[in-house]
């Protein structure tokens, strides 16, 4: 099997699987998301140690983890008998139980570089767990109820600015966009990814309503630039480890940050639109 083939058919089983994680059950869709936040944590404490930094995995797992707990555990708790001030006690004592562990435990690691060690600690809960725990509450609708239709719809921004990108720039590309970090993405390509993700928002504007079609327009534009944001920064980690993947566990893609890199920075925006529109 040649390498293309290898990426479609990877391409075409994880599709399946994420669709119908997302359609199948309520509680397929959080599963997945767990799996995701446990294997790109895995892949993004190899990336840093690759750079000669070496994050606490204990805090990273545990605060990611709770991190998403709280995304499921506090929507429901608002909307049977509202969040007490005694449950936002107990998630900022264990929120700051966490972060004293995590420079207590600097004190006794002997790895060198304890100001990149914490930092990065801290960076994977901004890159990995709070952004996926966006991209979970979206997925329910005003009435507090589960709507699939909303998460397909940020994968459909995400595939039409990424096929669009690759196919104006194979065709159209001349002028690099920032060769430093990624050598194959071209301002035309750009362009097309983020024509592409307007158009996209004209099928949402009639799925899922709530603002004029020209503002599901101009959030395609917002989410198209972050996914193209959220590529850039991972191949900046991946060039100063001078690794070509994060991971190993898509045949064909690399690793789970080489595939939902653009997904990490477009959830909040896709959170925050939803959320202002009152959607």
């Amino acid at each position: 099997m040649t390498d293309l083939q290898t990426r479609v058919v990877t391409g075409v089983i994880f599709g399946i699987v994420l669709i119908g994680s997302i359609l199948l059950k309520e509680f397929a869709f959080p599963l997945l998301l767990v799996f995701l936040i446990i294997a790109g944590l895995w892949e993004f404490i190899r990336v840093m140690k690759a750079n000669g930094i070496f994050p606490n995995p204990v805090f990273i797992y545990a605060t990611n983890l709770l991190v998403f707990f709280c995304s499921i555990y506090l929507p429901l708790s608002e909307s049977s008998l509202g969040i007490t001030s005694q449950e936002i006690i107990y998630f900022s004592a264990g929120f700051s139980g966490l972060i004293f562990f995590l420079l207590a435990a600097e004190l006794f690691r002997a790895h060198p570089k304890p100001a990149e060690n914490i930092g990065s600690s801290l960076l994977s809960v901004f890159y990995i767990g709070f952004p996926l725990s966006l991209l979970l509450l979206s997925s329910i609708d005003k009435n507090g109820s589960f709507d699939p239709v909303r998460i397909l719809f940020f994968f459909f921004f995400m595939w039409a600015s990424d096929t669009g990108a690759y196919f104006t720039g194979r065709a159209f590309g001349k002028h690099k966009l920032l060769e430093r970090l990624s050598p194959k993405k071209t301002v035309e390509g750009f362009i097309g990814g983020v024509v592409t993700a307007m158009v996209t928002g004209i099928a949402a504007w009639y799925f899922l309503g709530g603002i004029p079609f020209w503002g599901w327009m101009l959030a395609g534009v917002l989410m198209s630039v972050s996914a193209t944001l959220g590529d850039l920064v991972e191949s900046m980690f991946k060039r100063q480890a001078g690794i070509k993947d994060s991971g190993k566990i898509l045949p064909g893609h690399g690793g789970i940050l080489d595939r939902f890199d653009s997904a990490f920075l477009s959830a909040p925006v896709f959170f925050f639109v939803l959320k202002i529109c009152n959607i």
